[in-house]
């Protein structure tokens, strides 16, 4: 009986702390009061999520627990090159979705107090045990990572702690991809159905029962074309209805990413990049939908009408638009590279963007290397 009170107090606690993750889907600054538990639920002292080869004025992002303003952009303007955890989880092929990283299975300790960084920075801020959750991996154009971390007295990280990590880790993915979709825009301003109304990307919010409660006008247009996603309206439903697949199979995993969405199971959840895809009649590529749980209290409604789970349809056959200022503001990029990057985001090669710019092979290999 003690131990099934004990599992019980464990579960309402991951319940508590999952909840406040997804808060920060639409609300970034809660992660820093979600990190402290983050690090707690793991027995970490000190937390960090963050973009590891990105910082912030380069479109990448940090939240911290227990890290000082100075101990990070001292990492970042002198020792991120040199961060030997990073470095050898990359050689080793560990920075994949969902991956676990200890520590010392990457560099053993002896070796680790040898380094530069080390003797210069981790030993003197006390940084010693890793413990390191990949979140989005080198698959992903932005990789991000959870990293716990302990002092030298304190002891290494074991299995124990990785697996509870681990059953966070899933859960930080699917909020940081709804933060991700709506950061093009002020985010407070962007969680709230109005603005959402403008997006140009595609979204649904999906009620407790996992009914459709509100489609943007880009969702409507993909609904209303009827190629393999449409609503089925329910009678005496005030909601949009259902969003059904045409195709048996797409809408079987439909179906299931909806109700997991909405009534999540805690320990068993997929990332955000798992996407579902619905294939169409009309032989297009297929609709990519990425699902998220939302916190019972959003920025999207209160009380029983708050929308309990979001979904981003992709349309794959509609060519990839860029923003050409976001990009000449944040790389520095010229006209000219910025079409290629365009041309580049549509798989061209580099022979074929040549041929269709009109220049040499060499003088595109010099912008892309650029």
């Amino acid at each position: 009986m003690h131990l099934k009170s004990v599992a019980s107090t464990e579960l309402a606690s991951l319940s508590e702390l999952i909840h406040t993750i997804y808060q920060g889907a639409t609300d970034p600054s809660h992660w820093n009061a979600a990190l402290p538990s983050i690090a707690d639920w793991a027995g970490a002292s000190r937390g960090v999520l963050y973009t590891p080869l990105h910082a912030p004025e380069n479109g990448g992002f940090y939240f911290t627990h227990a890290i000082t303003e100075a101990m990070i952009q001292l990492w970042w303007t002198r020792y991120q090159p040199q961060d030997i955890w990073r470095i050898r989880s990359v050689e080793r092929g560990l920075v994949y979705e969902g991956n676990i990283i200890i520590g010392e299975e990457v560099i053993s300790l002896e070796e680790l107090s040898q380094t530069e960084i080390y003797r210069d920075f981790f030993s003197i801020h006390d940084l010693t045990h890793l413990l390191s959750g990949v979140v989005f991996g080198a698959e992903s154009t932005q990789p991000v990572f959870c990293a716990l971390i302990r002092g030298k007295q304190a002891g290494a990280f074991t299995s124990y702690e990785r697996d509870r990590l681990s059953l966070l880790v899933p859960h930080i993915s699917r909020a940081l991809g709804v933060m991700w979709r709506l950061r093009d825009m002020e985010f407070k301003i962007a969680s709230n159905l109005t603005a959402l109304d403008h997006l140009n990307t595609a979204v649904l919010l999906f009620g407790a029962r996992g009914q459709v409660t509100f489609a943007n006008r880009a969702a409507r247009r993909i609904l209303e074309a009827e190629d393999g996603l449409r609503l089925q309206h329910l009678t005496g439903d005030s909601s949009f209805g259902e969003v059904v697949a045409d195709e048996t199979k797409s809408h079987t995993a439909l179906t299931n990413a909806i109700i997991s969405a909405v009534s999540p199971d805690i320990l068993q959840t997929d990332h955000f990049s798992r996407a579902v895809m619905v294939l169409r009649p009309s032989g297009r590529q297929e609709y990519m939908l990425n699902f998220s749980s939302l916190a019972a209290e959003n920025e999207f409604g209160s009380g029983t009408d708050a929308p309990r789970a979001i979904a981003f349809i992709t349309d794959t056959a509609q060519p990839i638009t860029l923003d050409e200022e976001l990009l000449k503001k944040t790389y520095g990029l010229t006209p000219a590279e910025i079409r290629l990057a365009g041309m580049m985001a549509e798989s061209l090669t580099l022979d074929e963007a040549a041929a269709r710019l009109g220049l040499s092979s060499h003088t595109v290999r010099t912008q892309l290397k650029n």
